[in-house]
This record gives structure tokens, C-alpha cells and sequence, in this order.
């Protein structure tokens, strides 16, 4: 069928176009413009890989450690990060001291380096879950930058230490909301009924972050103080009111007030969760609603 074509649409025969030298266009366009940048493409990827494969090296948090304490300026804080984000399983921390000593010497260190050096090594050190790093994390929290105090906020509240929980008290009432918020936050995850008054404090917060914060954290520490404030985070239409939280961190604080709620035998509450878990726009969300539904009877 392909030489009857050819042979109707340029009144040759296949053989008479081939053996004339001629060569389709069609021919022409596809071997200039798509084979050859095709293959030329397949090659530079197969040779990438190949030297990807031949320099890749497998670094533990020794190697980051010693580029965070000799790297470039951009080098440190990338290893710092890349240590961080290793420890995000706090299961892959070394338990050594070797490692504890290290990791406090860099902290040290880089008091006067690019801040994001300090703000990940504190990060990695509240995911390592080790106490060891509780009283430098706290010194820090006195005379450190403000613009490191929410990390170094955000670790403390990782360690769940209860000793922090005195030291974390004063930023709730910071000028900063976000520094208020995370200390909130820290404060409920370290769970220390002491606690409970000053965060007490935080439903009354003029930012909406902080109360939501403080019911949830009061919530879990079985205070049903923030009730009226549970009730709105299990309402889209009053988070829909808050522009800055995309649908996904909608959809982390509704399941988050479901688990707080679970605490509590409320009728309110529950005919809410039984609304959502028939009628919420996020499948995940109904289907988290149904299970808390389904675990209280």
C-alpha cells in the first residue's frame, strides 16, 4: 500500500524515487529533526547517569558535619540542611558521643555564619529526639537572633523535654504571632500540665493561629477550655475565611481537631465529625471522620 502511494503521488515507482537518490521529504524532516536530537538526547542521558552512578558517594552525618564545619560559605548551610532533613527519622541519628560533641561543636560555631546554618543544626538536633541537646538548645533560645528562635522554638518542642516547658512560656507572649504560634505548638507537643494557664492564654490571642493552637494543645492535655474553637476548625466555611490556609492545611487542621476531639465524649462535636465524614469535600477527611465515628461505638 505504501508504494502505491508513493508511486501516485510522484508518478515514479519506489524503486525509480531510490534509485534516482532522491528521498522523500517526509524522510528528510523526520531523520534531521527528530532521530538524530533523539538519539543525541538518549546518549548525553545514558552518559549522566553513568557518571552519576560512578561519583555518587553515600555521606552520613559525619561527612555533613565536617562540610558544615570547612565548606563554602553555600556549603554549609546546604549540609546542614541535608543533615536535618537525613535525621527527619530520628531512627538514622547516630547514638554516639562522637556525634553529640560534633553536632554541638558546629551549633557553636557558626554563631556568626549564614543563619540558616544554626536554624538547621537546631532542627537536626530536635530530630534526633536526644535530651543531651536540651541545655544548648535552651541557652540558645536566651541570646540567639531572632530570626533563629522560631527553629530553635520549633526543636525544643521535638525533644518534648518538660524542663523547656518554663523557658517556652515567655515567647507566647511575644510581639512576633509566628514565634507566639510555635510556642504554642511546642508547648502542646511537650504536653507538660503546667502548662495548661499559659496556654489558656493563647485562646485569647489576637492571632488566629495561636488560639487554634492553644485548643489543640489544651485538647490533648484533656482541657476542653477551647471548645468553641474546636468547633470552628471542624467548619470549612470558617476556615474559608482565612486565605493564607490552602485547602490542604484545611484539610491537616480538621483531621488534627478530629483526633483532639476524640478525647471527649460532646455531642456537638461528634454530630459535626458525623456531618464530615457524609459530606466533606476531601475524601480523606470523610474517610478519617468515619474512622474516629466508627472507633467511638
Amino acid at each position: 500500500m505504501e508504494k502505491d502511494f508513493l508511486k501516485q503521488d510522484t508518478g515514479k515507482s519506489v524503486e525509480s524515487v531510490e534509485g534516482s537518490g532522491e528521498k522523500p521529504f517526509f524522510r528528510v524532516i523526520v531523520h534531521s529533526f527528530f532521530i538524530i536530537p533523539f538519539l543525541i538526547a538518549v546518549f548525553c542521558l545514558l552518559l549522566f547517569g553513568a557518571m552519576h552512578l560512578l561519583t555518587r558517594e553515600n555521606r552520613d552525618a559525619y561527612d555533613y558535619l565536617e562540610d558544615v564545619k570547612v565548606g563554602g560559605m553555600t556549603k554549609r548551610w546546604q549540609a546542614a540542611f541535608e543533615l536535618s532533613k537525613m535525621l527527619v527519622n530520628a531512627q538514622q541519628a547516630p547514638k554516639e558521643k562522637r556525634f553529640i560533641n560534633e553536632l554541638i561543636a558546629a551549633f557553636n560555631g557558626a554563631k556568626q555564619d549564614d543563619p540558616r546554618v544554626r536554624q538547621y543544626l537546631a532542627l537536626a538536633m530536635g530530630r534526633t529526639q536526644n535530651p543531651e541537646f536540651l541545655n544548648l538548645l535552651l541557652e540558645a533560645l536566651d541570646d540567639d537572633k531572632d530570626e533563629n528562635l522560631p527553629t530553635i522554638i520549633y526543636a525544643l518542642g521535638m525533644l518534648k523535654q518538660k524542663e523547656a516547658a518554663l523557658a517556652l512560656a515567655k515567647f507566647v507572649h511575644h510581639s512576633n504571632a509566628r514565634i507566639r504560634s510555635l510556642s504554642i505548638a511546642a508547648l502542646g507537643h511537650i504536653g507538660n500540665p503546667s502548662s495548661q494557664p499559659v496556654l489558656k492564654q493563647g485562646l485569647i490571642d489576637a492571632e488566629a493561629n495561636v488560639q487554634w493552637g492553644a485548643a489543640l494543645a489544651l485538647a490533648q492535655m484533656g482541657d476542653f477550655s477551647g471548645k468553641d474553637i474546636l468547633f470552628d476548625l471542624l467548619d470549612r466555611r470558617y476556615l474559608d475565611n482565612f486565605k493564607e490556609v490552602n485547602p490542604e492545611e484545611q484539610n491537616q487542621l480538621i483531621m488534627a481537631t478530629i483526633q483532639s476531639a476524640s478525647l471527649f465524649d460532646d455531642g456537638q462535636l461528634q454530630a459535626r465529625i458525623r456531618e464530615i465524614s457524609q459530606t466533606d469535600k476531601n475524601m480523606q477527611v470523610r474517610a478519617y471522620a468515619l474512622q474516629y465515628l466508627k472507633s467511638t461505638h
